[in-house]
């Protein structure tokens, strides 16, 4: 009963976004009717809201994202974003390929809700293209998510080898083909995209375009060495990079008060309804009911484990969230036939979810800033997530 509680709440936020209602809206309400079938009083539903807003999390994710939005004007405003794309493009020439590998590279740092930032480098590179906003959006997001499926500076691989003692050197050497592939069933998205006349530079040329690609890109590179060489939190790396490019531009008070017009206010709200949502999912204990009622189902356990880890994914939209509910109750079933093969499986199973889930910060991000329809895009995204899930499944089976 308590599996079909969650089941039916996700199912009434699928059937609120196809109806196009603004996604802050969605979390609010299911977090209402969420508190509501779980029996939560008034007064604890408004603690769980006020959990949700003060806490820690959730303030570094709003901080960081607003400190890479007024990265993203003062880039746009001097021109960085303009040069670095004519650099790029001129060293690689297929506009298509451009718009993938932005994402991607900002996919080093693992940033939540990292999207917004690759965002503005998808749409610059989509200029004068004849190309949807579901297909940037796909893009942005898709491309984006490639590195974190076997980069160890994310916290989710990390939990894995911690919690099932598998060395992380071979967790990441057996997820690296997945990531590899991942960029492969991308490909035909990319190639609906028309080809329009691409630049070509002259050999000539080559030494000083490369030159304007680094200057131009340094600020990103900046904050992806700190964030990965030294360790330095996301929101402290984007900060002394904005301070930074304040004083060389000499912006006086009244310029930089003149960048925060700018900032996206309802991007803002969303994560506050995101993580509102997984505050009351998280008080009312409302996942702990999927283990029992998947384990009443007909099928293979492995099969059972991959589906609470594709359902919590699909209800948190977050890796660790996944990694961290899921994972333990395979490993206290399984025991010691808990092995690498399995882990990777499951792992998948959480990422295929994850990437097909309003809940997901990327994801609902990603949809606000191009103004695409959410429906369209989680359509394009189903099947290279589909597909990889079934790869990942032959691959259990057959090994």
């Amino acid at each position: 009963m308590e599996g079909f509680k969650l089941i039916s709440t996700f199912l009434l936020m699928v059937f609120l976004i196809w109806r196009h209602l603004p996604v802050s809206y969605v979390m609010l309400i299911c977090s209402v009717v969420l508190a509501f079938i779980y029996r939560t009083g008034l007064l604890d539903f408004f603690m769980m809201v006020w959990h949700g807003v003060i806490n820690p999390v959730t303030i570094e994710l709003v901080v960081i994202l607003i400190l890479i939005m007024i990265l993203e004007v003062l880039l746009r405003k001097e021109g960085y974003l303009n040069r670095m794309l004519l650099a790029l493009q001129a060293v690689v020439p297929n506009r298509r390929v451009v718009m993938a590998l932005l994402p991607s590279f900002i996919g080093l740092m693992p940033s939540a809700g990292g999207a917004i930032f690759s965002a503005p480098l998808v749409e610059h590179a989509a200029k004068d293209l004849t190309i949807t906003p579901e297909q940037k959006s796909f893009i942005n997001f898709y491309y984006r998510h490639v590195t974190e499926y076997f980069l160890p500076i994310y916290p989710s691989i990390l939990l894995i080898a911690q919690l099932s003692g598998i060395p992380i050197q071979h967790l990441i050497l057996a997820l690296i083909p997945f990531g590899a592939l991942v960029v492969v069933m991308g490909i035909p998205i990319l190639k609906k995209i028309p080809v329009q006349k691409e630049v070509r530079s002259e050999n000539g040329e080559r030494s000083k375009i490369a030159r304007e690609l680094v200057l131009s890109a340094l600020p990103l590179f900046v904050v992806v060495f700190l964030v990965l060489a030294v360790q330095t939190e996301v929101w402290l790396a984007v900060g002394i990079v904005i301070v930074a490019l304040l004083i060389y531009h000499r912006y006086t008070p009244v310029k930089i008060w003149a960048l925060f017009p700018d900032l996206k206010l309802k991007t803002i709200i969303l994560v506050f309804t995101v993580m509102i949502f997984k505050q009351v999912l998280e008080d009312t204990d409302a996942v702990a009911g999927l283990p029992l009622l998947l384990d009443k189902l007909p099928v293979p356990s492995y099969f059972i484990f991959m589906a609470i880890n594709f359902l919590v994914a699909l209800m948190t939209g977050h890796m660790v969230a996944i990694v961290g509910i899921g994972f333990p109750i395979a490993l206290a079933a399984m025991g010691a036939s808990f092995d690498l093969r399995t882990a990777v499986l499951l792992f998948i199973a959480g990422f295929t979810g994850q990437m097909l889930t309003p809940v997901h910060l990327c994801l609902t991000l990603t949809v606000n800033y191009f103004k695409a329809n959410l429906n369209k895009v989680i359509r394009l995204l189903v099947v290279p997530e589909a597909a990889l899930l079934a790869v990942a499944l032959v691959i259990y089976i057959i090994f």
